[in-house]
């Protein structure tokens, strides 16, 4: 029997697994003290392992998760080159057809409006006199937005009693 007990160095061995050092092994069968420190050593890893975990569990209910769509906005390779590429063929374009419109109209040819001729503006006036006189001839008128309303109510009041 081996009067020395183990050391710190062959305790972590035995807790790591480790099974290389016989001779730790054979004292740890024959010496009650050291197996009781090993069970002790090997409580306190456990009950460290146990409290680590239910920390993690704790922590990880707190932080909040980034949606699929964040992820994969990142995770693609070409986005940031594609998105500037649409961006500049956007102002590239805006640009073309802002030149294009300031050109355009200096190679059209102007059209002149010329005023009406005393005929012209006498057979619209003749015409304007014909619609008022008719206008006049069949009395009162209904708005639109009136015929429109009494129309709907008369809708309206149909459906009710058809309902009924």
């Amino acid at each position: 029997m081996n009067l020395n007990h183990l050391t710190d160095e062959q305790f972590a061995d035995l807790l790591a697994g480790h099974k290389s050092d016989e001779c730790a092994r054979v004292h740890l069968e024959s010496c009650a003290a050291c197996r009781q420190e090993l069970a002790g050593m090997t409580a306190a890893v456990g009950d460290l392992n146990f409290a680590s975990l239910r920390w993690a569990e704790k922590r990880a209910a707190r932080i909040e998760t980034p949606s699929v769509w964040t992820l994969n906005w990142h995770a693609l390779p070409g986005w940031g080159a594609t998105m500037a590429a649409v961006l500049i063929f956007g102002v590239a374009l805006g640009a073309h057809m802002q030149v294009r419109n300031s050109v355009e109209p200096a190679l059209q040819p102007s059209h002149t409006v010329s005023a009406p001729s005393a005929d012209e503006l006498a057979e619209d006036n003749q015409l304007m006199r014909s619609i008022d006189n008719e206008l006049s001839e069949q009395g009162p008128q209904v708005l639109a937005a009136d015929a429109d309303a009494s129309s709907r109510a008369t809708h309206h009041r149909s459906i009710r009693e058809v309902s009924n």
